[in-house]
């Protein structure tokens, strides 16, 4: 192949590639949530693919965190079902904190909640940013309904408003 064609091979290749990258000028276009749930945080572009999503437990993941939730590191609301719960966490756009487990323990009256650690995106590009991202999660049948139980997660102890 000539120089020439090498070229334009190459500046097709360049083309196209920014092309695909391209954001629409439509709020919202090109938006992704792993499952859509109407109780779950409003949706925005940037959140990966399903297929780029660790192995979690959410029913729905969505970017953003539920009207009224200000937190810089974790927070848990009731979700409008009883059964569910929406944890916000905050991370990486690109690469959300999920949650990866719940357990309720009756004895003690927690719900623990596992979520992924540093190495769910061990072989990912992580965007510099930092984000909340909303996971609903359905409860332990052993567990009572969300509003008023203790959660145990990332160290912390919340109380589910």
């Amino acid at each position: 192949m000539g120089r020439r064609a090498t070229t334009t091979a190459g500046a097709v290749a360049l083309v196209l590639a920014v092309a695909g990258c391209a954001g629409s000028a439509e709020p919202g276009a090109g938006a992704s949530t792993v499952a859509a749930s109407a109780s779950a945080a409003p949706t925005d572009a940037g959140m990966p693919t399903d297929a780029g999503l660790p192995a979690n437990i959410a029913e729905s993941v969505s970017p953003g965190a539920p009207d009224g939730v200000e937190t810089e590191d974790v927070a848990v609301v009731a979700d409008e079902e009883p059964r569910m719960l929406q944890v916000v966490t905050v991370s990486s756009s690109s690469c959300p904190i999920l949650p990866t487990d719940v357990r309720w323990d009756a004895d003690a009256e927690v719900l623990a909640i596992m979520l992924t650690g540093p190495d769910a995106y061990a072989d990912a590009m992580c965007t510099a940013d930092l984000a909340p991202t909303t996971s609903v999660v359905a409860l332990p049948d052993d567990a009572p309904d969300a509003a008023g139980i203790t959660v145990e997660i990332s160290g912390q102890t919340l109380v589910v408003d």
